[in-house]
């Protein structure tokens, strides 16, 4: 599929022991139409033949006329206590998120669309790189895993020759924001443990909001009174009905009309009692009662 982009863009990729998950991906990015003009490999520390034999075959590449005038960077994971050998710990789990989180930034905030493979190291490796893109694409990013096959896989050749059978497959990521992260505060965030949990609260407040809109703007001051006493209290109609001395069958009216208007308001299909409930306790949780108390006949 030809991949539409206007300007440069960037493939960042996790690297094991094998080099062609790089440069096959590289090779079927650029076959399909993207611009890509940087390459950055994020490694563990080369103790190992294979880590080191795979960054010089790909250093090598990158000099040879096919890539040029392509930029090359490595990126070495390290922790706490220094360079990373493995992915095997908690400290090295959150080294490989904070690298990926602050690769990735610096190539959203230089202006280039971003591919990231996550084709290549530790399992670690792949699912935080998901986490980083959920964080950090916006729709002209993509995330893509590849699958090689046979001899070429056999064989370990950097490029595939006519027979050869590999796959460079998308993977969908659902975004955590319409807007691009890098024209939010997130763009002045270098952590991304603090950037979830700035997320988090982003999400909280917009979720709040919305309920409020809800309830002040959409409700009447009657159908308020039972959907707060609702969702504050868990209680039937027959309950609601006396509690603010109304008759079960008005109960039962205003809540019918909030599901109807709970459905418009949140683009569902229906909303029902418990449902409504969801949508709205952590409005009414953050909220103090009116007077201290929630009932009032209508």
């Amino acid at each position: 599929m030809p991949i539409s982009q206007p300007g440069a863009s960037s493939l960042i990729a996790t690297l094991g022991s094998e080099a062609q998950v790089v440069t096959l991906t590289l090779d079927s990015l650029l076959a399909r139409g993207a611009r890509v003009t940087r390459v950055v490999v994020v490694h563990t520390a080369p103790g190992t033949d294979s880590i080191a034999a795979s960054l010089a075959r790909l250093r090598a590449a990158f000099t040879a006329p096919l890539y040029l005038p392509i930029e090359f960077e490595t990126v070495e994971l390290t922790g706490p206590a220094g360079p990373l050998k493995d992915v095997d710990s908690t400290a090295g789990a959150a080294a490989v998120f904070t690298t990926l989180y602050r690769v990735v930034r610096a190539e959203k905030l230089a202006g280039r669309q971003v591919h990231v493979s996550i084709a290549g190291g530790r399992k670690t490796m792949s699912v935080f790189g998901m986490a980083v893109a959920q964080m950090l694409f916006d729709e002209g990013d993509r995330l893509w895993h590849l699958v090689s096959q046979g001899r070429l896989l056999e064989e370990k050749r950097l490029h595939a020759e006519p027979g050869d059978t590999f796959s460079l497959i998308e993977i969908p990521v659902v975004l955590w924001s319409a807007v691009s992260p890098v024209l939010t505060d997130l763009s002045q965030v270098d952590d991304p443990f603090e950037a979830v949990q700035r997320q988090r609260a982003l999400r909280l407040q917009e979720s709040r909001d919305q309920a409020r809109a809800f309830v002040l703007d959409g409700l009447t001051d009657a159908e308020q009174r039972v959907v707060e006493l609702l969702v504050r209290e868990s209680l039937s109609d027959q309950e609601l009905a006396a509690r603010l001395a109304l008759s079960p069958r008005t109960v039962e009216q205003h809540l019918r009309s909030a599901y109807r208007k709970a459905a418009a308001h949140w683009a569902l299909t229906e909303v029902n009692r418990t449902q409504l409930v969801r949508l709205l306790s952590l409005y009414y949780t953050l909220t103090p009662p009116p007077g201290g108390n929630t009932g009032n006949p209508a």
